[in-house]
């Protein structure tokens, strides 16, 4: 983010207001993650000890609507709240803090940049870093192959779900609220939000 001039308190007094934007909307979208993904996390994959939920939805519509770094605060801090506070899946949450983080971080940035289909491989990209992602940490660490395995129908699933509500969502969103809201990867205001 630009640092605010001293000398002109026109660009001080813009900095403050997308610093306010900044937090705010980082600050409601981790609360939402992680309020979606506790609260649907009800079907437990026994093998893995992991569960399904919708937070996925919620990762995507932030990260396609307000950009890498509120994509990627959400997503990981949002889910290994979730992981944390999740009877028996606390052993997820330092590799879901990752794992979402990255997913977030990556829809985010890959939706912003300059060429066609952009939100479709956002989210091809961000779904990979999910599903691959969990996939190698229950491999070797969580418990070990072949259990890891019944669990990537689950996330397939996550992550099919995220796109097809949330692009919409996001497309929606990004034709709606006010500009200052909406990513931005104008130089000239750093790269969040534009003003």
């Amino acid at each position: 983010m630009g640092s605010p001039s001293l000398s002109d308190g026109s660009k001080a007094k813009g900095s403050r207001i997308v610093s306010t934007v900044f937090l705010a909307l980082a600050s409601v979208s981790v609360a939402l993650v992680f309020v979606v993904t506790y609260l649907t996390a009800n079907v437990t994959i026994p093998a893995t000890k992991g569960y399904f939920d919708f937070g996925d939805i919620v990762i995507f519509i932030v990260a396609l609507t307000f950009g890498p770094t509120i994509g990627g605060l959400a997503g990981g801090l949002g889910s290994s709240l979730s992981d944390a506070l999740s009877a028996g899946s606390s052993i997820y949450a330092p590799f879901t803090l990752i794992i979402k983080g990255l997913e977030g971080y990556v829809a985010g940035y890959l939706a912003f940049r300059s060429f066609r289909g952009k939100l479709g491989i956002a989210w091809v990209f961000a779904s990979a870093i999910m599903v691959g992602g969990y996939f190698v940490a229950e491999s070797l660490v969580i418990v070990g192959y072949p259990a890891s395995l019944f669990e990537v129908p689950f996330n397939v699933l996550q992550v099919v779900a995220g796109g097809v509500i949330g692009i919409p969502i996001s497309q929606f969103l990004r034709r709606t609220l006010p500009s200052n809201m909406i990513y931005s990867r104008k130089p000239t205001q750093g790269n969040w939000p534009k003003s």
